[in-house]
């Protein structure tokens, strides 16, 4: 089989606008500013739109977002314990050295993002669509992927405590080098890649998963 890589271009940002967070609203549309020690903690504001940011050490605890989107954006030292935004959007956004507990997105459409030396709590993209979704050094406790369609994501040199893919609907999904402690939903695993040791590694799930009793 043939694995199709994610298709990333890191967004490339010039002549930015220092501007704030302190009087965002709930449907905002925010376009070519750059935002250093802003904070969205504890926020409720819906169907925000953010084009052509960048954020550097920013913090979400408690934000609550639904329906934000994110284009063209980059998110550096992101800090907060638990972050609702469900039906979230994000296209061409790239994500790094951020810490989140929680991140509720689920039924959610990321196009074209990566996450690069992350640590991830639970992250709950349950129903959502990913396409060209790059995982880098991340270390993620757990992953719902159940019930989502992912085409050409990777996973490369990340810790996944536990990886829930029931009912998923996978095409070229790259787990190689991926550490993998418990998978939820074996079944849905089809359309992904595995190395030779990461086969014997799941051995037991699959065993599992046909009746198999290995004595």
């Amino acid at each position: 089989m043939t694995v199709h890589a994610p298709r990333f271009q890191p967004p490339i940002l010039h002549d930015l606008a220092p501007a704030d967070l302190d009087d965002l609203l709930p449907g905002d549309v925010r376009d070519g500013e750059r935002f250093e020690g802003a904070s969205l903690a504890g926020r409720d504001l819906a169907d925000l739109t953010f084009s052509e940011c960048a954020f550097d050490d920013l913090a979400l605890g408690g934000l609550v977002c639904r329906g934000a989107r994110f284009t063209d954006c980059t998110i550096a030292s992101a800090d907060g314990a638990t972050v609702s935004a469900p039906s979230l959007t994000l296209r061409d956004v790239d994500v790094s050295r951020s810490r989140i507990g929680s991140l509720e997105a689920y039924d959610s459409r990321w196009n074209s993002v990566r996450f690069t030396g992350c640590k991830l709590g639970f992250v709950n993209l349950r129903g959502s669509a990913l396409v060209d979704v790059v995982f880098e050094d991340c270390q993620i406790d757990e992953l719902d992927l159940g019930a989502a369609s992912a085409t050409r994501v990777s996973l490369s040199g990340c810790r996944v405590g536990a990886l829930e893919v029931p009912g998923a609907t996978l095409a070229h999904v790259d787990l190689r080098g991926l550490e993998l402690s418990r998978i939820v939903g074996i079944d849905g695993l089809k359309g992904t890649v595995i190395d030779e040791s990461q086969l014997t590694q799941l051995a037991p799930f699959f065993a599992s998963q046909l009746g198999i009793e290995v004595c």
